[in-house]
């Protein structure tokens, strides 16, 4: 694993295409969890599992490369930010793998197959491991409608002192 010094430009659009997807099945996922009926509810899991098809190679693409690729120096100011920097950006990705890993064995311990917008679906039959079903269900849920969203807030907060201690000039830097 190399150190890079910053992040590159294909990090770069790693990360905010990443931001995007997962946006939009964390919504999908809300959506459905509080739809009013089963119809609606049907209908955005149908969305969000379909979508999560091409999330999920693109997910393990993006962790793939940031493994490959490193992590640059974190810009912390103390050693205490530095670390929690890394260690949310790192449960983060584990977080996201873990849910590309938890949704599809879900569907696939329940002998379903995942429809991809009718295009085609894809199935593995792993009816035999239906002992996992609950657990990943659960792992899925669970991630989806509470760890990642924390995660992810911390990292936005995160992101926004970091730019905001950027702009400020101390009286150390004037001289």
């Amino acid at each position: 694993m190399n150190a890079p010094r910053s992040y590159s430009g294909i990090s770069t659009l790693n990360h905010w295409i990443t931001a995007l997807v997962v946006t939009a099945m964390l919504v999908l996922g809300f959506v459905a969890a509080y739809a009013p009926n089963e119809n609606i509810e049907g209908y955005v899991l149908s969305v969000h599992v379909a979508l999560g098809f091409f999330v999920f190679w693109f997910i393990l693409w993006r962790v793939a490369y940031r493994v490959f690729e490193g992590f640059p120096p974190s810009q912390g100011r103390t050693h205490l930010e530095s670390r929690a920097a890394f260690s949310v950006q790192s449960l983060i990705l584990l977080a996201l793998v873990l849910q590309v890993i938890t949704g599809p064995l879900y569907i696939f311990t329940e002998g379903e197959a995942i429809d991809v917008f009718g295009w085609f679906s894809v199935s593995l039959p792993l009816e035999s491991l239906s002992v996992l079903h609950e657990p990943a269900e659960s792992v899925h849920i669970i991630l989806g409608i509470y760890v990642l969203p924390i995660l992810i807030g911390l990292h936005f907060l995160g992101a926004v002192r970091h730019y905001l201690s950027e702009r400020q000039e101390t009286p150390a830097d004037l001289s």
